[in-house]
């Protein structure tokens, strides 16, 4: 038999596109598939042996009707290609093909019910085609403790990325962040963290010198808490953290809460109004602040509450 080294996944590939565990699959339509499409003809007996030892394998199931075994649940599949439609790293090409290799995992269940692809084109998407390497090369230096030489991109009037700078940096960790990677590090200024966005790097040069340990930038003796550090930074704007109190009416924690977490604690309370304390970054509650800033306030820092105060008279001077 000419294709008989591919006749296992000639099998599975037709168990992929024709069965599910709610609609099986004959053996005899496996024999009519594989003689109509792949021009092989096999005995009953031969194709029950194939499927006899892809069960023992866990690769297909089924007794009166069989079918494939996928890795992958329909709604973990659909997690998976909302994750990749509305990635703003990802190119629209790209989200694509992702897309239709998921889809094609499940064709029965998810082939028509995906219908949502055309919103692929409408997200605002990274053009930064160096992305991926830019990736791979962060990773390798963080693994091996290296500092590296980025080369910081921005967007032109053109909407075309262009290089405006190089640096230094010593990289700790790689966030996803509101759809965009962000790398956390440490760029020589005062002994704090910072962030940069890597859609916003266009090549990376990995240096034999290494990075400083984390504890010498954080403080010797402390430990970092990731998910602490990205909670505090909503926006991954760079710069310290501190207690921040927030007014805001009670049937409004909920947008609150969407951001910052149940990591807070409750000040004040009467019938309508609730406030509450959280550490935050500075820059980042301003931005949030203005944002929300119909149903939140600010009550302290007083400094914060001041800026935010000269922010929305700057705004209300643009418009009258």
């Amino acid at each position: 038999m000419k294709y008989k080294e591919l006749l296992v996944i000639y099998i599975l590939e037709i168990l992929s596109e024709n069965s599910n565990p709610e609609k099986r699959i004959l053996q005899k339509d496996v024999q009519e598939i594989l003689d109509l499409k792949y021009n092989i003809s096999i005995s009953r007996k031969t194709l029950g042996k194939y499927i006899f030892c892809l069960k023992e394998a866990g690769y297909i199931e089924g007794e009166r009707g069989i079918y494939r075994v996928n890795k992958f649940s329909d709604n973990e599949l659909r997690l998976l290609i909302d994750s990749i439609l509305y990635a703003q790293y990802i190119s629209a090409e790209e989200a694509k093909n992702i897309i239709d290799k998921l889809k094609n995992m499940s064709p029965l269940s998810l082939g028509n019910k995906i219908r949502n692809i055309h919103y692929v084109e409408a997200i605002n998407r990274t053009n930064n085609d160096n992305l991926y390497p830019v990736l791979d090369n962060i990773d390798e230096a963080i693994e091996k403790q290296r500092q590296i030489r980025v080369t910081v991109c921005k967007h032109n009037i053109n909407g075309e990325l262009e290089n405006v700078r190089s640096e230094l940096i010593h990289p700790y960790y790689i966030v996803n962040s509101n759809s965009r990677y962000y790398l956390i590090c440490y760029a020589g200024r005062e002994n704090r963290l910072e962030n940069r966005r890597i859609d916003r790097i266009s090549r990376v040069e990995i240096l034999e010198k290494r990075a400083h340990p984390l504890e010498d930038i954080i403080g010797k003796g402390r430990s970092f808490d990731l998910g602490q550090y990205m909670q505090e930074h909503i926006y991954m704007f760079s710069g310290d953290s501190l207690p921040i109190r927030i007014r805001m009416l009670k049937e409004h924690i909920g947008f609150f809460i969407e951001w910052y977490g149940s990591d807070y604690r409750i000040v004040e309370e009467d019938e309508d109004y609730v406030t509450v304390r959280v550490i935050s970054n500075e820059n980042a509650t301003y931005y949030w602040a203005l944002q929300y800033g119909n149903i939140v306030e600010v009550v302290e820092p007083i400094g914060l509450r001041n800026r935010i105060k000269e922010g929305l008279k700057d705004i209300l001077n643009k418009y009258e």
